[in-house]
């Protein structure tokens, strides 16, 4: 989001934006506001970009995971941990892009899946990863998987590159009052609308199709494929960390 276009709502929501740290860059900052409708998907930290969204994720991996650090960016390079994120450039890529033990990726149609763009980036399609069989101990996706078109298929592949014990740290649009909302039939070879296309903003894309809103079902979708899953939702004292409005799902494969 280009500087230019930010500053007007930033100076409009001067009462929503929040002082704290960010728990990925480690600064103490004010977390700007630039859409109170959506402080889930802005609420972004000046130096590192990240989104209350994000830095939820973040809140993730530091309690469930690594536990011996308060800052995304502080954990040691000497730490025996594979990490996966399925987005590039993002704040996760900042500060910890030049250690070994983060991969990322984004898709791109006219790559070979596999291939390595630059140094820790490769072109994957989730639904078929190139990656062995229990390489990583965090998967992270955020608003992906109501886009997969075979989101079952993409859940199994990443609970097979996922070592046992291992996290799928993820977020999706989800209802947890009714079952998933079915907005596309893929069960053929072409897409079947069943109601009104909704497409969702996209940095790289633009605008990409969701087929899905999740709902309840997803927690026995999940426990078939072989995960444990809970979901945290954010509270007053996440605000510290500029964290709104928000929920994360884990799920450990067990």
């Amino acid at each position: 989001m280009k500087l230019i276009n930010v500053v007007p709502r930033v100076l409009q929501n001067l009462d929503n934006h929040q002082f704290g740290k960010c728990n990925i860059c480690g600064n103490l900052t004010a977390f700007l506001c630039i859409d109170v409708q959506a402080v889930r998907n802005n609420m972004y930290c000046p130096f590192c970009r990240s989104s209350s969204r994000k830095r939820h994720v973040a809140k993730i991996i530091i309690h469930e995971v690594v536990k011996t650090v308060s800052v995304i960016g502080e954990i040691p390079k000497t730490q025996a941990l594979k990490i996966y994120n399925a987005d590039v450039d993002d704040a996760f890529y900042q500060v910890l892009h030049q250690q070994e033990i983060y991969t990322c990726s984004t898709f791109s149609p006219e790559l070979k899946p596999g291939s390595e763009i630059r140094p820790g980036v490769f072109c994957q399609d989730l639904k078929n990863l190139t990656f062995a069989d229990e390489t990583f101990d965090i998967v992270i996706t955020e608003d992906v998987f109501e886009h997969v078109r075979n989101h079952e298929q993409g859940l199994r592949e990443i609970h097979r590159v996922l070592k046992f014990g291992g996290y799928h740290i993820f977020t999706v649009p989800c209802n947890f009052d009714r079952q998933t909302i079915v907005r596309v039939d893929t069960s053929g070879e072409e897409d079947i609308h069943l109601l009104p296309p909704e497409y969702h903003g996209d940095k790289i894309r633009g605008k990409i199709l969701a087929y899905r809103t999740f709902g309840i079902d997803i927690f026995d979708l999940l426990k078939n494929i072989g995960f444990e899953t809970k979901v945290d939702f954010s509270n007053y004292l996440d605000r510290k960390n500029g964290i709104f409005d928000s929920y994360v799902f884990c799920s450990k494969k067990v």
